[in-house]
């Protein structure tokens, strides 16, 4: 942040949120963030009232740290979250500051950034460059073993789906038994909802890459895709595979030989 030239970054990515304070809560569909200053021991979050408490649960920061909004506020027409978040951004004196946001970041709505924009004149508020991001590539020691774990569960959870593939078998239950190896993990350790739903591609289906299933029997002489995640903690190892119902053509060899 200070080579950047920040004083204060407001992240609102929920992966960001949980690694710079462990925050792990369901709550990402109302407006939630992390704020970092500069010249501030610990991280501030702030979010719905309602779930404060999580944040007190799963999170390292002090009491004071954690910044409910208004009940009231959620869906609300005319005002907005981040209205509070304003009001606590000038009572910390930080309104002259160089702020940083996530432009690209999923939840970070167009209202979101407006707000704080019309409402914090003498700041100025750019693109911070995804910088947690960016941090976030550099794995410790301790998340390189989860990822090694998510990893585990990944082929685990592959090679149960692969078993079930058959012919007339329909396709929601090939991603049910997706979904029960991957909760249940391996080797005594427990796995987590991926952040992208299981994905499967079927036939002709198989010339694109994101369809999610349906409860059609899955057919005689046909490429199936499956692209999944083993996850961990939330940190996710996808993997992909390809699968041919019955015997598969010469073509398809070659192909599965070169890749």
């Amino acid at each position: 942040m200070e080579r950047a030239g920040y004083d204060l970054i407001i992240c609102q990515d929920p992966s960001n949120m949980c690694w710079l304070t462990g925050y792990d809560g369901w709550s990402f569909y109302v407006p939630q963030c992390v704020l970092v200053h500069l010249q501030e021991d610990s991280p501030f979050w702030f979010g719905r009232a309602q779930d404060a408490k999580a944040a007190h649960v799963t999170t390292y920061l002090p009491d004071e740290n954690i910044i409910p909004y208004s009940e009231s506020l959620v869906q609300h027409p005319v005002d907005h979250p981040y209205d509070e978040l304003v009001e606590f951004i000038q009572a910390k004196s930080w309104v002259g500051d160089r702020i940083g946001v996530e432009m690209d970041a999923h939840y970070y709505t167009a209202r979101c950034h407006s707000t704080l924009v019309n409402a914090l004149p003498n700041a100025r508020i750019e693109n911070n460059g995804d910088l947690v991001n960016w941090a976030r590539l550099v794995k410790s020691d301790k998340e390189i073993e989860l990822m090694r774990e998510a990893g585990q569960i990944g082929t685990q959870t592959m090679n149960s789906a692969i078993s079930k593939i058959r012919a007339g078998i329909p396709q929601n239950q090939v991603v049910a038994e997706i979904y029960r190896a991957q909760i249940s993990g391996v080797n005594g350790c427990g796995g987590d909802y991926a952040s992208i739903a299981p994905l499967i591609q079927v036939g002709a289906g198989t010339s694109t890459p994101h369809l999610t299933w349906s409860d059609a029997p899955l057919p005689n002489d046909v490429l199936t895709m499956i692209e999944i995640a083993g996850v961990r903690r939330r940190y996710n190892a996808p993997l992909t595979r390809t699968v041919h119902i019955g015997k598969a053509p010469d073509k398809v060899r070659d192909l599965a030989k070169v890749s």
